[in-house]
């Protein structure tokens, strides 16, 4: 069970418990499900967690774990082998078409997964992973990156040392407490979009814009200097008031904003955005 944490553990043991079978057996079936399921990907998908973590939070699993351990020791092994398709196709772990003597009973309902398979993996190859990528790693409310591609990112740029020093900008919205309180969380979620707005026409074509909590933002830069940081905080500043000035808002949008320099890939990241998050909270604090 290396490849499950103690909290996968757990979880996998509860819902033993409530599904009334051995705990043991469904970690085996847990450890196969994770080693099959990563083997046979049709195509690339983001790696937005731990594979595990998704496949124990979805019904469609659970489902396919009930019906597998209700099944009679003498279950037909090919109507086993075409349960065992659907769940493939279902959960789009699927690689190659079924094969299969010709002449059994079951042999039409292959030669139907076979189509099936062949019309899913036209569409995940042709269509839908741009758009699969880009759900994935974007906030919803903003369209700005989230904090699942902030780690690959992190992994990505610390793997080059040219992308060095990196800048490490952390902004907080002010006052979407009181907007929220005030005018409705609809009025706030208008102010967040267009606080990320203003950060995305302020940044270079290679930085990347992150919301990272309710009203905080992050922007990497990378290869990155002072210089850099101040131009791009100065166009930040230029372009909120830009907004004020232009946008008959109830309340100005103003933020509070930290920065750093992400020295080197031997460097732990999280010093950098402790020093950034430091400062901006004393530069929110003092005034």
């Amino acid at each position: 069970m290396e490849r499950f944490s103690r909290r996968e553990i757990e979880k996998i043991k509860k819902l033993a418990d409530e599904i009334g079978v051995d705990r043991g057996l469904l970690l085996r079936l847990a450890e196969e499900d994770y080693q099959f399921g990563c083997q046979r990907l049709g195509f690339p998908i983001p790696k937005v967690g731990r594979k595990s973590a998704l496949l124990f939070q979805c019904e469609m699993f659970q489902r396919a774990f009930l019906r597998r351990l209700k099944l009679p020791e003498n279950y037909p092994r090919e109507l086993l082998k075409v349960l065992n398709r659907i769940e493939e196709v279902i959960g789009w772990n699927f690689v190659k078409r079924i094969y299969s003597d010709k002449g059994t009973l079951v042999q039409p309902l292959f030669d139907a997964l076979n189509d099936l398979v062949d019309s899913f993996e036209f569409l995940a190859k042709r269509a839908l992973p741009k758009r699969i990528v880009y759900y994935a790693f974007r906030d919803p409310l903003t369209e700005v990156f989230n904090r699942h591609f902030l780690q690959e990112q992190l992994h990505f740029l610390s793997r080059n040392r040219d992308n060095f020093p990196v800048g490490v900008i952390y902004l907080d919205l002010d006052d979407l407490k009181k907007v929220n309180d005030t005018y409705g969380h609809k009025v706030g979620d208008l102010y967040i979009q267009q606080f990320a707005s203003i950060l995305r026409s302020s940044v270079r074509k290679g930085d990347l814009v992150f919301r990272v909590g309710g009203d905080e933002f992050l922007i990497l830069i990378p290869k990155a200097d002072e210089q850099v940081l101040n131009r791009i905080l100065c166009r930040i500043v230029l372009n909120t008031e830009n907004v004020n000035m232009e946008r008959e808002l109830p309340v100005p949008i103003s933020f509070s904003a930290g920065w750093s320099l992400w020295s080197s890939p031997e460097e732990p990241f999280e010093e950098a955005l402790d020093r950034a998050d430091r400062m901006m909270y004393l530069n929110k604090f003092s005034g």
